[in-house]
């Protein structure tokens, strides 16, 4: 019989349902949050606390381990992208992402299932093995790096492999989806687009601005993705791409995933569907190709079982990464979208899109455009 084809998707991070497990249940987890307060510390160490708890308990509990592999089992997906970060703010993001990195490398040192991934047939070897696969990146290469090329190689080594260069704001690479400049890739920023088409890692845009978009596809040796965004055209916000920057991706080879969280492809509807996620795909295939598009739920935050003693922190926390305040305020960023709340629930994904594409396209946007991608731009 043979294997069922690879599944990938980019969530940014472990599904909020392990760490609530490693506790018991949700309200454990506020518990422990309420304890850690009133014992001084801050939420955002907390948060650090109950992840760090999470770890602990996955190299000593092998029990707390086969519950993990469940889930991922239930949700069905093989190749995960996560981004090693911290939300110290005492630390660097260098040294956060690094404290970050040990605790994922920490995961795959103890479950023979789990699997650091850093090429394209290992990710499918990983899948026709029935194991999980975590391709490691970076959500801000501009901060992670500090004004050193060398710290790409660095992060390569470590084995990150798909390096986005900014994130809302202005780094030194280029210009972020939210910023008020409207400034391209920079020198340096070609710089460092050049050592990654080097070393074979992946080029991200998704939080680019515009122009930086624009101004990387273009130089970029190697093909560029953008592993998690939406379609401007079918609902504007920020972390959107224009029909300009879709239209130059698929002209230059790219690859585009779409996100599922509610407060990006659905900006001020109430209750969003995952009618309104089809929607951003379809119209994403109609110009990228069918061939050419994937996932990247970037769902973990968007988990109905978010901890609610951390959801206004977690506001907060991305208001200073360089989301709107009011878009936050106006939306419960921690709800699902239709059908899928929990990452558990990504199978509703894989069934929704069957009613809209079929059977080869749909073996195709759940993973092996990603992997085909992947192959083409190293």
């Amino acid at each position: 019989m043979a294997a069922e084809p690879p599944v990938f998707d980019y969530t940014s991070s472990a599904p909020w349902e392990q760490v609530i497990r490693a506790y018991g249940d949700t309200e454990d987890v506020n518990e422990a949050v309420r304890e850690m307060v009133a014992n001084g510390k801050s939420k955002a160490e907390s948060w650090e606390a109950i992840w760090d708890h999470e770890v602990r308990r996955f190299e000593t509990d092998p029990d707390f381990r086969a519950a993990v592999k469940e889930i991922y089992d239930t949700a069905g997906v093989d190749i995960l992208s996560v981004t090693p970060w911290t939300h110290d703010p005492s630390v660097s993001e260098r040294a956060g992402q690094r404290r970050d990195l040990s605790r994922w490398q920490s995961r795959f040192d103890s479950a023979d299932w789990l699997h650091k991934v850093t090429t394209p047939d290992e990710a499918r070897q990983v899948a026709a093995d029935g194991d999980v696969g975590i391709v490691l990146n970076t959500q801000n290469a501009g901060g992670a790096i500090d004004g050193s090329i060398e710290r790409i190689d660095v992060l390569y080594n470590e084995g990150v492999r798909l390096f986005q260069l900014t994130y809302n704001y202005q780094n030194l690479l280029g210009t972020g989806c939210n910023d008020p400049a409207e400034g391209g890739l920079s020198k340096f920023g070609r710089s460092v687009v050049d050592r990654i088409n080097q070393l074979g890692g992946v080029v991200d845009v998704s939080h680019c601005g515009k122009q930086t978009t624009l101004d990387v596809i273009e130089y970029s040796d190697e093909p560029v993705a953008v592993t998690h965004a939406t379609c401007q055209s079918v609902s504007h916000h920020y972390r959107g791409k224009s029909d300009e920057e879709i239209e130059a991706l698929a002209a230059a080879d790219g690859y585009m995933g779409i996100v599922t969280l509610p407060w990006f492809i659905a900006p001020g509807v109430d209750e969003p569907t995952l009618d309104i996620f089809v929607e951003h795909l379809s119209y994403a295939a109609d110009i990228m190709g069918a061939d050419n598009i994937g996932l990247g739920t970037d769902f973990y935050p968007a988990d109905s079982r978010f901890p609610r003693e951390l959801l206004e922190y977690y506001k907060d926390h991305i208001v200073e990464l360089g989301f709107d305040r009011e878009k936050v305020e106006r939306r419960n960023i921690a709800a699902g979208i239709g059908e899928f709340e929990t990452y558990e629930d990504w199978p509703v994904i894989r069934e929704r899109l069957g009613e809209q594409f079929s059977a080869a396209e749909l073996d195709g946007i759940l993973g092996e455009n990603f992997l085909s991608f992947w192959e083409r731009s190293r």
